[in-house]
């Protein structure tokens, strides 16, 4: 089973808002945790997210690093261009497993 790779029936799907800010932390956290007690994959669906901000990054890093912890795969959907150059400015990318954002010209 080690080369094989989960299908889409396999993940528990997490959509993230348009807006990932400190106002609806509390909500998307608790989010986080119910997906971690699935024990599945996980999915994070971020293609409609306009604005993040620290606060919601953190919650992210540490969701991210708990579901490694636990042997969960996360995985993003089509990540949204602002969410990536946030998390880039603030030396994140790596740690969310995000796309480095494409600079714009």
């Amino acid at each position: 089973m080690a080369n094989e790779t989960a299908t889409d029936m396999d993940f528990f799907h997490i959509e993230c808002a348009e807006v990932l800010d400190i106002s609806g932390v509390a909500e998307f956290h608790a989010r986080c945790l119910e997906a971690l007690e699935t024990q599945q994959h996980l999915m994070l669906n971020a293609s409609q997210v306009d604005r993040v901000d620290t606060a919601a990054l953190q919650v992210l890093s540490a969701f991210i690093q708990d579901a490694n912890t636990r042997q969960q795969t996360v995985q993003w959907e089509t990540p949204s261009e602002p969410l990536c150059q946030s998390a880039a400015l603030l030396g994140l990318s790596e740690i969310l497993c995000l796309p480095i954002a494409a600079e714009k010209q």
